[in-house]
């Protein structure tokens, strides 16, 4: 469990809060712990994981890809994109890129789909999914230099 002062936290409120959706962190005031900050489960992540599993065909990819390539990880955007298991997943691979912030690419993953950052968890995820993550990668990396040069 990681542990913070409270004087860490008030001065990166953001960042540990990123932790804390990875897993608990505990809150150390003069030299005690007075609180822990845990991962929130979203009743409404259950019920998205337990939807019917979306095809992954061409237009599905695409759309994958350019979410990704938008570099964007606020789980708002996330949420609405589609199957939040198939995300969790893609976000649990854009966390090993190194365009992509590591620690807010697992802390998306995790808010997608709870327990995704464990290996147990991305292991049956890379077992169950239609996505080939070394595709996934080389798409990505070119619709990144596309935009490199478009701007």
């Amino acid at each position: 469990m990681d542990v913070v002062d409270a004087t860490t936290l008030k001065n990166q409120l953001g960042a540990v809060l990123e932790r804390a959706m990875l897993g608990p962190v505990a809150i150390k005031r003069h030299g005690r712990i007075v609180a822990h900050l845990v991962p929130v489960r979203s009743p409404s992540n259950d019920r998205r994981a337990r939807a019917p599993r979306v095809r992954w065909d061409r237009a599905t990819e695409e759309r994958a890809v350019e979410l990704a390539a938008a570099r964007d990880l606020r789980p708002s955007r996330w949420l609405r994109a589609g199957d939040s298991r198939l995300l969790a997943g893609i976000a649990m691979i854009l966390g090993s890129h190194d365009a992509f912030d590591r620690t807010r690419a697992l802390a998306l993953a995790e808010r997608l789909q709870p327990g995704i950052s464990s290996p147990s968890g991305f292991d049956g995820w890379l077992r169950s999914t239609p996505v080939a993550a070394e595709r996934f990668l080389r798409l990505l990396d070119a619709r990144l230099r596309e935009r490199a040069v478009a701007t």
